[in-house]
């Protein structure tokens, strides 16, 4: 009985490290996945040609940080670029609330993207007006955008929504939407470079 006892118990370890093992193949072959999408976006941003930062944080306005994955500087104002690695099929549209995620044959429900995007746009918009100093004559009227990116991961089998890229579309995408290769006018560059310090700032006062 003894031996029984001792012999299912090494069974058990050896599927509790089999669980362990695949598990921790499948997270870093996740992180491995989403490495190679963000390269890919920084090679895409770098033959825009466009400036950007990536990973920055701003204050909201409602006394806390929204998080931005890209904020981008074109020709037609300042993009607030997210980047999703939903999986699987992706059902959705700019006013619907929820969009469906569809993965081996199970539907699943998420909040619409562009809603958060948006509020993220909001609160650039909030410190371009607040926290910007038009002492040097700088014209804070600059168009604040806001574009989800998609990885690979996903797809949209009824159409993709608007202000939505695929990651492979996204450079022809933003050059025929944001007028990639024109100059941009010296106020808009002005509240860049102030963001960019803002952005800065914010990282030391979070401790980030």
């Amino acid at each position: 009985m003894e031996f029984l006892d001792t012999q299912a118990g090494l069974y058990s370890m050896v599927a509790l490290g089999v669980v362990f093992f695949a598990a921790a193949g499948w997270y870093f072959w996740r992180q491995l996945q989403k490495s190679q999408h963000e390269r890919q976006i920084h090679r895409t941003l770098e033959s825009l040609g466009v400036k950007y930062l990536h990973d920055i944080i701003l204050p909201d306005g409602i006394e806390g940080y929204t998080y931005i994955d890209y904020l981008l500087l074109t020709p037609n104002g300042i993009v607030v670029l997210d980047i999703n690695f939903s999986e699987g099929h992706i059902f959705g549209g700019e006013s619907v609330d929820k969009w469906t995620q569809v993965i081996n044959n199970k539907t699943y429900k998420f909040d619409n993207p562009l809603y958060n995007n948006q509020t993220k746009c909001q609160a650039v918009l909030w410190n371009i007006n607040n926290n910007i100093s038009e002492d040097d004559g700088t014209n804070n009227n600059v168009e604040t955008s806001g574009w989800i990116a998609f990885s690979s991961a996903g797809n949209f089998p009824k159409g993709i929504p608007d202000q939505v890229s695929m990651i492979s579309d996204l450079k022809n995408d933003f050059k025929e939407r944001f007028n990639i290769g024109a100059d941009t006018n010296e106020s808009t560059q002005k509240i860049w470079d102030q963001l960019h310090d803002l952005s800065i700032a914010t990282r030391k006062d979070v401790g980030q």
